[in-house]
């Protein structure tokens, strides 16, 4: 993270502090780091989200004078469009509030979309325009023409997909196949 550092808000007796008057110890997470000057690191294509880290700070010439802060680092996407819009191929619609529906990472960088699923033998059991992973997900329920009831669990297995999105980089589709298990 450009110019941070931990020790810009800690004083010793009531003085900024020299990093030579300090020992700085931390335990580096798989996303965060502490380095010895106390500039934070993030490690690079780490997903969105609030991360936290605790480092202590004790005095040289006093080592029994320490402290313990926490670090909380936002990564946010920089609007560059690196973050990859990718569809999980893995869905368990079992109620555990794991995989219970299709995600789809980067789909706040989406205009418009459209969804389309389709079992083995080439018939739609799913379709859906701008996908959200909120409110328009696709749950594994039959949501097209099936020999399944509409609404009706589809059976594990797998099946294909076409998603067809915009975003700011231009209009992309991707096609693959997903699992269902139970």
């Amino acid at each position: 993270i450009p110019d941070s550092n931990v020790l810009s808000n800690d004083t010793l007796n009531g003085e900024a502090i020299d990093p030579a008057d300090v020992i700085l110890t931390s335990t580096p997470t798989d996303v965060l780091t502490i380095n010895p000057d106390g500039s934070v690191s993030v490690e690079p294509d780490t997903a969105q989200g609030t991360y936290t880290i605790s480092y202590t700070i004790c005095e040289v010439a006093n080592p029994d004078n320490c402290d313990t802060a926490i670090v909380t680092v936002e990564v946010e996407n920089d609007g560059t469009g690196d973050e990859k819009i990718e569809v999980n191929q893995m869905l368990t619609p079992n109620g555990d509030l794991k995989n219970d529906f299709l995600f789809i990472r980067g789909v706040d960088k989406i205009r418009s979309s459209s969804l389309k699923i389709f079992n083995r033998w080439g018939v739609a059991v799913y379709e859906g325009t701008n996908y959200d992973n909120i409110n328009n997900v696709f749950d594994g329920r039959s949501r097209g023409r099936s020999s399944i009831g509409v609404n009706g669990y589809l059976p594990a297995g797998v099946y294909f997909y076409i998603f067809n999105y915009e975003t700011a980089e231009g209009s992309f589709t991707d096609s693959e196949y997903i699992y269902i298990s139970r």
